[in-house]
Protein backbone atom coordinates (compact mmCIF):
# COMPACT_ATOMS: atom_id res chain seq x y z
CA UNK A 1 0.00 0.00 0.00
CA UNK A 2 1.34 3.76 -1.12
CA UNK A 3 1.58 6.30 2.01
CA UNK A 4 1.03 9.68 0.23
CA UNK A 5 4.03 11.64 0.29
CA UNK A 6 1.85 14.53 2.64
CA UNK A 7 1.48 12.26 5.04
CA UNK A 8 5.13 11.15 4.84
CA UNK A 9 6.36 15.10 4.65
CA UNK A 10 4.27 16.44 6.20
CA UNK A 11 3.66 19.25 3.70
CA UNK A 12 1.49 20.07 0.72
CA UNK A 13 2.02 19.45 -2.76
CA UNK A 14 3.56 21.86 -4.51
CA UNK A 15 1.56 22.00 -7.22
CA UNK A 16 -1.08 19.87 -9.28
CA UNK A 17 -0.90 18.83 -13.05
CA UNK A 18 -3.19 17.20 -15.72
CA UNK A 19 -0.94 14.51 -17.17
CA UNK A 20 -1.19 12.05 -20.45
CA UNK A 21 1.04 9.38 -21.20
CA UNK A 22 2.48 9.05 -24.42
CA UNK A 23 1.61 5.87 -26.30
CA UNK A 24 5.07 3.34 -27.98
CA UNK A 25 3.70 4.70 -30.94
CA UNK A 26 4.00 8.47 -30.00
CA UNK A 27 7.99 7.48 -28.51
CA UNK A 28 6.66 6.89 -25.22
CA UNK A 29 6.61 3.78 -22.62
CA UNK A 30 5.43 -0.24 -23.00
CA UNK A 31 3.06 0.70 -20.12
CA UNK A 32 2.07 3.09 -17.64
CA UNK A 33 4.12 3.32 -14.82
CA UNK A 34 3.25 2.61 -10.99
CA UNK A 35 2.29 4.73 -8.18
CA UNK A 36 6.11 5.92 -6.71
CA UNK A 37 7.12 6.25 -10.49
CA UNK A 38 10.00 9.18 -10.59
CA UNK A 39 10.80 10.82 -13.61
CA UNK A 40 11.90 14.75 -14.25
CA UNK A 41 10.43 17.33 -15.70
CA UNK A 42 10.75 19.83 -18.19
CA UNK A 43 9.11 23.23 -18.47
CA UNK A 44 7.56 24.20 -22.14
CA UNK A 45 9.75 27.00 -23.83
CA UNK A 46 12.77 26.21 -22.17
CA UNK A 47 15.94 24.81 -23.72
CA UNK A 48 16.69 21.59 -22.18
CA UNK A 49 20.80 21.95 -23.24
CA UNK A 50 20.46 25.44 -20.64
CA UNK A 51 17.99 24.90 -18.07
CA UNK A 52 17.53 20.90 -18.33
CA UNK A 53 15.50 18.81 -16.41
CA UNK A 54 14.13 19.44 -13.03
CA UNK A 55 13.63 16.50 -10.04
CA UNK A 56 9.80 17.01 -9.73
CA UNK A 57 7.99 13.58 -8.70
CA UNK A 58 4.52 13.11 -9.62
CA UNK A 59 1.85 11.41 -7.24
CA UNK A 60 -1.06 10.06 -9.22
CA UNK A 61 -4.44 10.67 -8.21
CA UNK A 62 -7.84 8.66 -8.40
CA UNK A 63 -10.92 10.39 -10.36
CA UNK A 64 -12.45 11.31 -7.01
CA UNK A 65 -9.11 13.12 -6.15
CA UNK A 66 -7.59 10.92 -4.13
CA UNK A 67 -4.04 9.73 -3.82
CA UNK A 68 -4.14 6.11 -5.35
CA UNK A 69 -2.67 3.94 -2.62
CA UNK A 70 -2.20 0.98 -4.99
CA UNK A 71 1.47 0.34 -5.95
CA UNK A 72 1.20 -2.74 -7.66
CA UNK A 73 -0.69 -1.57 -11.30
CA UNK A 74 -0.47 1.01 -13.55
CA UNK A 75 -1.28 3.94 -12.90
CA UNK A 76 -4.07 5.50 -15.79
CA UNK A 77 -2.94 6.47 -19.15
CA UNK A 78 -4.49 10.09 -18.20
CA UNK A 79 -5.78 11.58 -15.53
CA UNK A 80 -4.44 14.27 -12.81
CA UNK A 81 -1.04 13.95 -10.55
CA UNK A 82 0.01 15.87 -7.48
CA UNK A 83 3.68 16.96 -7.91
CA UNK A 84 6.91 17.12 -5.40
CA UNK A 85 9.59 19.22 -6.22
CA UNK A 86 12.92 17.80 -4.77
CA UNK A 87 15.28 20.31 -3.59
CA UNK A 88 12.51 22.40 -2.74
CA UNK A 89 14.24 24.60 -0.23
CA UNK A 90 16.41 25.67 -3.03
CA UNK A 91 14.03 25.42 -5.85
CA UNK A 92 10.88 26.54 -4.79
CA UNK A 93 11.21 30.53 -5.47
CA UNK A 94 12.39 29.13 -9.42
CA UNK A 95 9.15 26.78 -9.56
CA UNK A 96 6.87 29.39 -8.56
CA UNK A 97 7.84 31.46 -10.89
CA UNK A 98 8.04 28.80 -13.77
CA UNK A 99 5.01 26.43 -12.24
CA UNK A 100 2.09 28.53 -13.24
CA UNK A 101 -1.01 27.70 -14.40
CA UNK A 102 -1.69 26.85 -17.52
CA UNK A 103 1.80 25.76 -18.54
CA UNK A 104 2.65 22.96 -20.68
CA UNK A 105 5.50 20.75 -19.35
CA UNK A 106 6.52 16.86 -20.03
CA UNK A 107 7.65 13.90 -17.87
CA UNK A 108 11.41 13.28 -18.79
CA UNK A 109 13.17 9.85 -18.66
CA UNK A 110 16.42 11.16 -19.37
CA UNK A 111 16.36 13.51 -22.30
CA UNK A 112 13.12 11.15 -23.60
CA UNK A 113 9.26 12.92 -23.16
CA UNK A 114 7.45 10.14 -21.79
CA UNK A 115 4.64 12.18 -21.16
CA UNK A 116 2.55 15.31 -21.05
CA UNK A 117 1.26 17.68 -18.84
CA UNK A 118 -0.44 20.79 -18.06
CA UNK A 119 -0.10 22.57 -14.73
CA UNK A 120 -3.28 23.19 -13.08
CA UNK A 121 -3.09 25.03 -9.88
CA UNK A 122 0.19 25.55 -7.24
CA UNK A 123 -0.47 24.40 -4.05
CA UNK A 124 2.16 24.44 -1.75
CA UNK A 125 4.35 26.92 -3.86
CA UNK A 126 1.47 29.55 -3.65
CA UNK A 127 1.29 28.82 -0.06
CA UNK A 128 4.89 29.18 0.84
CA UNK A 129 5.18 32.36 -1.12
CA UNK A 130 2.81 33.96 0.50
CA UNK A 131 4.46 33.41 3.81
CA UNK A 132 7.95 34.71 2.59
CA UNK A 133 7.04 37.54 1.62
Amino acid sequence: MWKPYQERNGKLPDFLVEYRFFTPEEGGRQSTPFQGYRSDLHYEGEDINVEGIYGIWPEFLNEDGSVISEENECVPESGRAYMWILFSDEMSKYHTQHAIPGRKCWFMEGSRKVAEATIIEQIALVHEKNFKN
